[in-house]
Parts: structure tokens; C-alpha cells; sequence
């Protein structure tokens, strides 16, 4: 069976590939993503996606290789992890109520059956109005400080501030939209047992 490969240490991109039922690995690409540079962030997301991919691809040129990269903005910020638990609750503060943007920048390498595949899925979100008590609720029971604008909508407590997405569910929970990556491992027999 051909190796497939997710080149993200992301624990929640791993989730979603545990559900697929496929054996797979995790080799996390490091690259310089500061040296990645585009005209816009929507494409910047793609092309780190795929400088990770192709990284790993370049050391595994048999494998299927997946990648991901995520930058989320609200009020046209773009929130990094919080260093402190007073930062996660400001930032918090910041984005309640208001609409923000998900980009998650996808690459999906197949050398063997010439399929190489990037893109960027967008999704829009708004945040409920959040009261200063969930907001202390939520960083005193969160790892907050492991997450981009101190927040994560993969579990229960974080998809419960939103009130509306539009777009790529898995991307804006997970980091991956798996409305693509499912359709091109199938396209490489990827769930097929005598590939």
C-alpha cells in the first residue's frame, strides 16, 4: 500500500485523518514559513502549505504527502498564540461579536499517480457576543496559549462562541479541508487495500 504522509504536527489535523480509517504518518515539515512571501495572505497560506508538502515529498518521493497551513483574521488582524492568559482574554474581548476569516492553505502530493494539488479554502465566522465571565471561564479551563488568537473551534467549547460560518467546516475547525483532500485520496486508490 502506498505511504500516505501528514507533513503537520497539528494535532487536529491528525484527528481528521484518524477518522478516515487509512494507515498514515506524521512527519512534520519545518520550514522557514517567514520566508515564504505572497501578495495576498490567502495565498501565502497555499504556498507554505506547499513548501511543507513539497519538503517532505522531496524525502519521500513515493508517498502521498499532505500539508496544511492556517492563518485566521478578525477586525483584519491576524491573531498569533497568546503569551500570556491576560493577552488570550484581550483577544478574546477583540473578536467577540465580530466576523473574522479563515484561510487554511492545503497541498496534497502524489508523484506516483502525478497528482500535485494546492489551494486555499476560505471561510468566514462570526463570534457570538461573548460576556466577560465565559470569556475568564474559557482561558482558566482552556489551553489557550497553544492556540492562534487563543481559541479553537475543534472542541466543544470554542465552536459554542460561534454563531455563524460560511464555508469549509473542517478548515476552520481542523486546519484541513477535507472536502478536498477525501476526493483526492480517492483518486490516488488511497482507500482501495490492493494499492
Amino acid at each position: 500500500m502506498q505511504k500516505i504522509i501528514l507533513a503537520s504536527g497539528s494535532k487536529q489535523r491528525r484527528i481528521l485523518m484518524e477518522a478516515l480509517k487509512i494507515p498514515f504518518e506524521v512527519i512534520p515539515s519545518d520550514i522557514d514559513e517567514k520566508a515564504v512571501t505572497a501578495t495576498t495572505d490567502k495565498e501565502r497560506a497555499r504556498l507554505i502549505a506547499l513548501a511543507k508538502a513539497q519538503k517532505i515529498s522531496q524525502q519521500h518521493p513515493e508517498a502521498i504527502v499532505i500539508s496544511g497551513d492556517t492563518f485566521t483574521f478578525v477586525n483584519g488582524k491576524a491573531y498569533e498564540k497568546p503569551h500570556t492568559l491576560e493577552e488570550a482574554k484581550q483577544m478574546l474581548k477583540e473578536q467577540s461579536g465580530k466576523q473574522g476569516t479563515c484561510y487554511s492553505g492545503c497541498a496534497y502530493l502524489d508523484l506516483r499517480n502525478k497528482i500535485e494539488f494546492s489551494t486555499t479554502s476560505e471561510t468566514t465566522f462570526i463570534f457570538r457576543d461573548l460576556s466577560e465571565a465565559e470569556i475568564e471561564k474559557y482561558v482558566a479551563q482552556n489551553p489557550v496559549l497553544t492556540w492562534s488568537a487563543g481559541f479553537c473551534p475543534a472542541y466543544p467549547e470554542g465552536i459554542n462562541m460561534i454563531r455563524a460560518i460560511a464555508g469549509s467546516l473542517s478548515s476552520f475547525s481542523h486546519g484541513l479541508p477535507m472536502e478536498v483532500v477525501v476526493p483526492l485520496l480517492e483518486k490516488s486508490g488511497a482507500f482501495d487495500e490492493k494499492n
